[in-house]
């Protein structure tokens, strides 16, 4: 499994973060850990992200095409928030990838780049 540096970006209102950090790459699929212990997975095939840590779980599904709906697991009370997810753009080029999308009528930037 090829191991590469990736530059994540999250914007939204409330966040504008950007971080570099070590992935592993296999069979299209993006892993890393962020610095909080949350587990990301990025399948570049099927524009999935999944997002886990002891306290929660989510998992987002981006689609040009049509509206889709993403589902967070609170894993302390056991309930699970689905959340309307309207993607804007998607753009990749080899392992780079940027997403806008709305989640609840806010406006995210969801970005990889690898660094070379």
């Amino acid at each position: 499994m090829p191991k590469l540096n990736i530059k994540v970006t999250v914007k939204n209102e409330e966040t504008n973060e950007s971080y570099e950090i070590p992935a592993i790459l296999h069979e299209d699929i993006i892993k890393y850990i962020e610095k909080n212990d949350t587990t990301v997975i990025f399948d570049y095939d099927s524009n999935s992200l999944v997002r886990e840590n002891e306290e929660l779980r989510m998992n987002y599904l981006f689609d040009m095409d049509r509206n889709t709906e993403g589902n967070i697991q609170i894993k302390e009370i056991g309930q699970t928030v689905l959340v309307p997810i309207e993607t804007n753009k998607i753009e990749r080029k080899n392992n780079d990838i940027r997403i806008e999308f709305h989640v609840e009528g806010k406006e995210f930037l969801y970005q990889i780049e690898e660094i070379k």
